[in-house]
């Protein structure tokens, strides 16, 4: 793994603060001015950025919430891309957003070149999918663009509930780091096997092999969006209902996000 630490703390701040704070107060979150304090590979799909500064002392993150970071430009052209919460130290001052590094666009070129003491200007927390309080158990599914948000979130769930986890990698070497207190059930883990991404075949076959627990429980999908409908009809298919599935498409098939972040849904 690559690992860079703090360099020059005197970089000057990033593009795009004046934009932020006018889309910051009219969703009713904060505009953050950060530094880039160390960056690293956790597997060679998924980067970590960690960024520091005194505004986070105001941050009040749930788990699977985002960032929303500004990559380029200035005014109405700034481009932007929303990265999960994994880590937060309101203390420290600190937070790490895990990056996944597919495709080939703005995003994945940001987070590689990115070097400690690069400011960056943000907004946020972002995100309106939280755990269900009620739920006996969570079941959370997507590939490995939804994983930084999908482990936050089981991350949460106490030991006397059930968590049950199937996220889509490319292959051995690239489970990501996680402190699950939960029990988990599932395979945890579904290797694409030479799969496309955005190929749902995996992840339905997973979702076939799980037993979903008796009680009251929720689902949470993330990932590419035709593959997150997919799997969202997959279990309402098997009786879940409306209600007890969250789910949020992270990307496009052959489309590049909007400037906003989302996927472009026309």
């Amino acid at each position: 793994m690559s690992e860079q630490t703090l360099s020059d703390p005197s970089r000057p701040p990033g593009p795009g603060r004046v934009a932020n704070e006018a889309v910051a107060e009219r969703l009713g979150v904060l505009a953050l001015t950060l530094e880039v304090s160390r960056c690293k590979n956790l597997t060679p799909s998924c980067r970590r950025v960690e960024l520091a500064g005194d505004d986070l002392a105001h941050l009040d993150p749930k788990p699977g919430q985002d960032l929303m970071i500004s990559l380029d430009g200035e005014g109405e052209r700034v481009r932007r891309r929303r990265y999960t919460i994994r880590q937060f130290d309101r203390d420290g001052r600190r937070v790490d957003l895990d990056i996944a590094l597919h495709g080939d666009g703005p995003g994945r070129r940001w987070a590689e070149g990115l070097e400690p003491g690069k400011m960056v200007e943000a907004i946020g927390p972002r995100g309106k999918i939280f755990l269900d309080a009620d739920a006996e158990w969570h079941l959370f599914v997507g590939d490995d663009s939804y994983a930084p948000a999908a482990l936050a979130m089981a991350e949460a769930v106490g030991p006397e509930k059930t968590v049950l986890l199937a996220i889509e990698i490319d292959g051995v070497g690239h489970e990501q780091p996680n402190e699950i207190e939960a029990p988990v059930l599932g395979p945890r883990w579904v290797l694409r096997d030479g799969r496309p991404p955005g190929d749902p075949a995996g992840l339905l076959g997973a979702l076939e092999d799980v037993a979903l627990p008796d009680g009251p429980g929720h689902a949470y999908i993330g990932g590419e969006h035709a593959m997150v409908t997919t799997l969202r009809d997959a279990l309402f298919a098997r009786g879940m209902t409306e209600e007890s599935v969250s789910f949020k498409p992270y990307w496009r098939l052959g489309r590049q996000n909007a400037a906003n972040g989302e996927p472009d849904r026309s």
